[in-house]
């Protein structure tokens, strides 16, 4: 069974969420080796999870700080912020909570090789910039990031129709002891109906 849009999971920090994204048919994982974040993933571990997992493409996640020790991590696909970092096979992140579309409209042009686009955005905006959302969408490669409900993947779905969303991980109680019920909610909601 397929999911009704492309899907990339982010922030993965653990073998568990991983795997799960991976089974349900998601198509890229993103690991954060930001090496200030919260989030951030080392090599050893980055290694680790990646060899147990096939059939997704993989997402370095960098934001602000690049890690040093690029070398050590496997081949990945570069997630930035920064326009200047990124190369054809990357992932541009763009903030837009506190943007306006004709704003974002320029920086989606400015990033113009990139692979596809990930748009940080807020409920409200969704609801209220449908229109410009969806002309932005049927110009560009947009992945979705925002906090899912039914009725605003409903939206993006059926209206506004980008490339595909983007869900966080989460962190792991311990290994193997994992409470999937906001990754599951939205994953199950894309599930094609047979």
């Amino acid at each position: 069974m397929g999911l009704k849009l492309s899907v990339k999971i982010g922030d993965v920090t653990n073998l568990s969420d991983a795997r799960y994204a991976a089974g349900m048919g998601v198509d890229y994982i993103g690991f954060n080796i930001d090496t200030e974040s919260d989030n951030n993933v080392t090599a050893q571990k980055f290694n680790e999870i990646t060899n147990w997992i096939s059939g997704v493409g993989i997402i370095g996640e960098i934001g602000a700080n690049s890690p040093t020790n690029k070398e050590e991590y496997p081949s990945y696909i570069t997630e930035s912020t920064d326009i200047t970092q990124l190369r054809e096979e990357s992932v541009l992140r763009i903030k837009a909570k506190e943007l306006s579309f004709n704003e974002i409209s320029k920086l989606l042009e400015s990033g113009s090789n990139v692979l596809f686009f990930i748009l940080d955005l807020s409920t409200s905006q969704i609801e209220s910039d449908i229109t410009e959302l969806t002309e932005l969408c049927a110009k560009w490669p947009i992945y979705i990031s925002a906090d899912f409900n039914n009725e605003i993947l409903e939206k993006i779905v059926g209206d506004v129709k980008p490339k595909g969303i983007e869900i966080k991980g989460g962190i792991e109680d311990q290994p193997g002891f994992k409470d999937y019920d906001g990754i599951a909610d939205v994953l199950e909601w894309l599930e094609e109906d047979e």
